[in-house]
């Protein structure tokens, strides 16, 4: 019974005696990776002990105190972001009662392979807070996520290791980038005709002008480009014609909302009647619709219409009537229409005499005749004023003067005249026989008869010879 009991209490001594040496034996978990002085990242830890020894013992493990971030800052020489090999200096605020508690310093150590640069030494500072402050720290890209250790150093208490992360903003790689605005579905401008000028209201025939062509395009978003313009004539005008250059003209690219001005020289024949030429504009471009804008310019003929000749009596008497012939004559190709004849002047007793005449067709020769008397002895100037309207509309005149000296009408000293009363009872007796008075009035009558009718005749043929020398004139234009 005392053996049993030796064994019993050998026994016990042996399994206190192990329980001993493992109680001193150092512990590793399975797959922890040891940092330098021998802590775990991410854990606090306490590596005094007190007591221990034969007989059992107590280890005191104070509790683990929270570090957490209070704001960051960073700076530096780089750009607008921070760019892989860049370096920046990141200023780091932390809150940490149990280091101030126990008079411990902090240090900061880089724990991340996005970033790498020197330890920190935090400064304390009043308010309770530790600022670290890693200069040059260089960023070597991927994540943007600044991890270091925070390891308390001196102080009351055995140090703690603890591991923060500070996201970095400013790093290029993890500023997403701000997607490309969609693009608005192109609008192509449209071209057009805006306005075009020829050097006035209408062109002469055979004559060179200068046709411009103002363009325009409308509203759009893009560029027209290759824009070309052409001109196309009936095919059966021969009216107008280019005087140099190209009918196709290379305009290049317009904006929206732009104005451009060509130009062109071009002439109309001679001989075409006066009318109109129509011209057909086209358009074209790269990217935009064809169109097309049809132009008019009106043409006209020279005017060639004249007063010929002015037939008026050089000498009169003072109360005699005289005729005035006007002759005037179309040479053009185009009418003359509203004709309209006056004359005016001073010392005519019978002014402003005035007479409508219509419409002269082209090649025709026509005539007025006006009377004319005096109102004094003396001078009569006067002028003989054609009016009408020409081809284009437009009211023209012609003028030419004309003079005429007026005598004195001469006394007749005739007896029968006389009063009866103031004549002598006598002169009868001795009045020899004759022809009579009457009679000499006849024959005076029908002298001025006979002389009136040659005046005509001989108009007449002057006027059939100038008729025959404008024809021929005609037929040499």
């Amino acid at each position: 019974m005392k053996q049993m009991k030796n064994k019993i209490i050998s026994l016990s001594l042996a399994l206190a005696l192990a329980l001993g040496v493992f109680a001193g034996a150092p512990v590793y978990a399975e797959g922890e990776e040891t940092q330098p002085d021998g802590q775990t990242p991410g854990t606090i830890t306490n590596t005094d002990q007190t007591g221990g020894g034969e007989g059992g013992g107590s280890t005191s493990e104070p509790s683990p105190t929270e570090i957490s971030i209070v704001n960051y800052d960073i700076g530096g020489s780089f750009g607008a972001h921070l760019r892989p090999g860049e370096k920046a200096n990141i200023s780091i605020t932390v809150s940490d009662e149990w280091a101030q508690g126990k008079n411990a310093g902090l240090r900061g150590r880089i724990n991340t392979s996005s970033f790498s640069g020197k330890d920190a030494i935090a400064e304390k500072r009043s308010d309770g807070t530790y600022k670290f402050v890693f200069t040059d720290v260089t960023y070597n890209g991927g994540s943007n996520e600044f991890s270091f250790d925070v390891i308390t150093e001196g102080g009351d208490e055995p140090r703690e290791v603890q591991q923060l992360t500070q996201t970095i903003i400013q790093c290029a790689e993890a500023i997403e980038p701000t997607p490309a605005p969609t693009p608005a579905p192109a609008e192509v401008p449209k071209i057009m005709v805006k306005d075009f000028t020829f050097g006035g209201n209408s062109v002469e025939a055979g004559k060179e002008f200068t046709l411009e062509l103002t363009l325009f395009t409308t509203s759009g978003n893009t560029n027209l480009e290759d824009v070309m313009v052409g001109l196309t004539f009936p095919t059966d005008s021969k009216n107008v014609s280019l005087a140099s250059g190209s009918m196709n003209t290379y305009v290049g690219a317009m904006a929206p909302n732009e104005t451009r001005t060509i130009s062109y020289k071009m002439v109309t024949d001679a001989t075409m009647e006066p009318g109109s030429v129509n011209i057909t504009v086209q358009l074209t471009s790269k990217n935009g619709e064809a169109a097309t804008s049809p132009i008019s310019i009106p043409v006209t003929q020279p005017e060639r219409f004249e007063i010929t000749n002015v037939e008026a009596p050089e000498t009169m008497m003072m109360g005699e009537e005289g005729y005035l012939s006007v002759t005037f004559v179309n040479k053009g190709k185009s009418a003359i229409n509203n004709l309209t004849a006056e004359i005016q002047g001073e010392n005519l007793a019978n002014p402003g005499q005035s007479q409508f005449l219509g419409n002269v067709a082209a090649g025709t020769e026509n005539s007025v005749d006006f009377s004319v008397m005096a109102s004094a002895e003396g001078v009569i100037n006067g002028k003989v004023i054609l009016s009408y309207e020409n081809s284009k509309g437009e009211v023209a005149t012609l003028e030419k003067e004309f003079s005429c000296t007026v005598e004195a009408a001469p006394v007749i000293d005739d007896p029968g005249m006389m009063d009866p009363g103031m004549m002598d009872p006598t002169m009868g007796e001795d009045v020899s026989t004759g022809m009579p008075i009457w009679g000499w009035a006849l024959i005076v009558v029908g002298v001025g008869a006979v002389v009136a009718v040659v005046v005509v005749v001989i108009r007449k043929k002057k006027a059939a010879k100038k008729l025959a020398e404008l024809e021929d004139e005609d037929e040499d234009i």
